[in-house]
């Protein structure tokens, strides 16, 4: 049976994520510069984003993508709905606590900011964990949460059988967009408050580091709104449409972006000036290895290694 095009969407973005979150992990173990506190929040978020993005491959499943009639769900439905619950929201809290981290070394030149680790790990883990306790033990009560509800992968259910209930959209926003909305306020609010402060006596950087800090701020609350609010959108018009349908636009918008958070928090979270220029230096001095007895004699190899030796600075 051919995919259809939100299958085939959620398999490219989530394979993209997939790559990207490898990369900044392997990035994370390789360079020992790159484990301070900050840094140490983000492999957590690369982490989250790496097996949530793993779990959006699971809709490619013929269990998942192409369900027999009449059948009952199957274990890996569970898992995929468990999965992306728990990372999805995780990730997004994930960005609240490097919200939070930033605040603390700008703004109150916290000089000691990893006395927060572990309740940033409470809040980013902690939070979808409880949830999905809370939708476990409604399980084993005999209430299904999560499985099949119209959408091309296994979510909070909005369908029982042929019938809409609006108990499944409660249970979407109450545990989950509403704490992402939670997350995006706060987000938000610290972002323009640190924009706002940076040129402030606290905060001392030049005018140009000023707007670098400032277009990446924006860069953070954009893919915020970008991965969340196609899906939230998308089930509020699945209340008003008639016979409850889904958004075909939205849906494939919600398809594209939410499994590409992986890629996209990696791309503006992970790589930053410092971290290009490690992996640059770096595979200029494999190139260089690689390449050093094809060279005539040392004056090629010279100037070669003073390009590395002065971008590792």
């Amino acid at each position: 049976m051919p995919l259809s095009t939100s299958e085939i969407l959620v398999a490219v973005s989530a394979s993209l994520s997939v790559c990207a979150c490898v990369a900044m992990v392997v990035c994370f173990f390789v360079f020992e510069e790159s484990r301070r506190c900050g840094r140490r929040l983000l492999f957590c978020l690369h982490v989250t984003d790496l097996i949530g993005s793993l779990a959006w491959l699971l809709t490619l499943l013929p269990c998942i993508a192409a369900p027999p009639l009449h059948s009952t769900i199957p274990l890996l439905c569970f898992v995929q709905g468990y999965m992306l619950l728990f990372c999805s929201l995780s990730s997004y809290l994930w960005t609240s606590c490097f919200a939070f981290h930033l605040y603390q070394i700008m703004w109150k030149q916290n000089k000691t900011p990893e006395m927060y680790e572990l309740r940033y790990l409470l809040v980013a883990w902690g939070v979808p964990s409880m949830v999905l306790v809370s939708f476990g033990v409604q399980h084993a009560c005999g209430f299904v949460l999560l499985g099949f509800g119209g959408l091309p992968w296994c979510w909070i259910r909005s369908w029982s059988g042929r019938e809409w209930s609006v108990d499944g959209f409660m249970l979407q926003m109450a545990f989950f967009y509403g704490p992402v909305a939670c997350a995006a306020l706060f987000n938000t609010s610290m972002f323009v408050f640190l924009a706002s402060k940076l040129g402030s006596a606290s905060a001392v950087m030049s005018t140009a580091m000023e707007n670098k800090v400032r277009r990446r701020m924006m860069g953070y609350i954009s893919i915020f709104l970008l991965t969340s609010v196609w899906g939230a959108l998308g089930r509020t018009f699945q209340v008003i449409s008639p016979g409850h349908e889904l958004s075909p636009v939205l849906l494939t918008l919600t398809a594209c972006f939410s499994p590409l958070q992986g890629l996209l928090n990696c791309l503006v979270y992970g790589l930053n000036n410092t971290l290009r220029n490690r992996l640059w230096t770096s595979v200029r001095r494999l190139h260089g290895t690689s390449t050093a007895p094809t060279f005539g004699g040392s004056d090629h190899r010279r100037p070669l290694m003073r390009k590395s030796v002065k971008a590792s600075r």
